[in-house]
């Protein structure tokens, strides 16, 4: 469970919707503490819409105070990705309980947040990009954000583009060698606190115990859905295909979602999809299983369910689950590693009344091979 900062929320909350120190046309979302204040456009001191994020159901109060300042604005032209930013870094100055400037110390922070929700498991990047990236930007990426300049997210999103495609290109050579079944090697599987390796050589010994363990994982699993060496390699075109298909605005999302948890990590940036997904989940205008998901490591991973929800009602599953494949009704199971999130989260909403199946490894498993067979209905 996450931990939460104290704080006079009232103070911010009420200079946020006063919105007299931004720029007129905004597009986005910003949450502090888990309360999303989103500024798709604000004319006249008015700003047109905000949401609450779903997973802090206390700040319910404070919303519902501030909805009764809320007023219509006039539509207005969407603002560009350089104002969005522009916005965004004020609102974080100026609306963070810290009063933290965009100075260096922060442009610090900021940087190694972005790389860190880039590649999580510190496995793409090495430490030589890491230092090489510090010194172009440890400085002034914060500062560029004020000056409405992106350069440095596509630069390093193009980086972490070249640095998946060049390890995918590897992956597969490596799946056409036989495993080393024998070898008494160990892998650590979680990498999140784990240094950057510090060369290619080093990256390439961790990859090749990672798909090694991958590989035995799904030769044992009770519910294989293909040949393992087939599986893991669309497994990995999928991440490559992914991290090809994020457009600009997605690149942004990250960005300014990075800069946001560079303050703390209660703090996020939703971009107008978010905003969405956010307004389905608390309209519950789609059906589904009652269970809060987020991506970690290339798994949709079970933060929390719903009181009363099928999946909470069912008892089977727990949170920190891992789903590792969906089907649907009695078809065949679909891998969803290194899927995107929101694609996951398709497959598992559907029709009320309709099944769902879904494979997921035990949050208390220590055989990473063991998988449970979940069957619930959606409600």
């Amino acid at each position: 469970m996450r931990s939460h900062t104290t704080t006079n929320q009232s103070s911010w909350a009420t200079q946020l919707i006063a919105c007299n120190r931004l720029p007129k046309a905004r597009s986005g979302s910003i949450s502090f503490h888990h309360l999303a204040f989103h500024h798709e456009t604000c004319q006249g001191g008015k700003p047109h819409n905000y949401q609450m994020k779903s997973r802090l159901q206390r700040s319910l109060a404070l919303c519902a105070l501030v909805l009764t300042a809320v007023t219509a604005a006039p539509p207005v032209v969407a603002a560009s990705k350089e104002t969005i930013a522009m916005s965004v870094g004020r609102l974080l100055e100026e609306g963070h309980y810290t009063r933290q400037k965009l100075n260096e110390e922060i442009s610090k922070k900021f940087l190694l947040s972005y790389l860190e929700l880039l590649d999580f498991s510190h496995l793409f990047f090495t430490q030589k990009d890491v230092d090489s990236l510090n010194t172009k930007y440890g400085n002034s990426i914060a500062g560029d954000v004020l000056l409405g300049t992106l350069k440095p997210a596509y630069e390093i999103y193009a980086l972490y583009t070249k640095r998946v495609d060049d390890r995918v290109a590897k992956i597969k050579e490596l799946l056409k060698q036989p495993i080393d079944s024998k070898s008494n090697a160990t892998v650590e599987l979680s990498r999140q606190k784990a240094p950057w390796p510090k060369d290619e050589a080093e990256a390439d010994q961790l990859w090749r115990g990672r798909i090694t363990n991958e590989l035995l994982q799904e030769h044992l699993s009770e519910h294989p859905i293909e040949p393992a060496p087939q599986l893991v390699t669309r497994r990995y075109d999928r991440l490559a295909r992914n991290v090809h298909e994020q457009d600009k605005d997605e690149q942004i999302k990250l960005f300014l979602d990075a800069l946001a948890q560079a303050y703390d990590p209660h703090s996020e940036y939703l971009s107008k999809a978010d905003m969405k997904n956010f307004s389905i989940n608390m309209g519950l205008s789609l059906v589904g299983i009652g269970a809060m998901l987020r991506s970690e490591d290339g798994y949709a991973k079970i933060e929390s369910l719903v009181p009363g929800g099928p999946a909470q009602l069912d008892g089977r599953l727990k949170v920190g689950d891992r789903i590792t494949a969906v089907g649907q009704g009695q078809a065949d199971y679909v891998d969803v590693r290194e899927m995107r999130l929101d694609k996951v989260v398709e497959m598992i909403r559907g029709k009320k009344g309709t099944r769902v199946r879904l494979l997921a490894i035990p949050s208390d498993a220590t055989d990473p091979s063991r998988r449970k067979n979940v069957e619930l209905v959606r409600d």
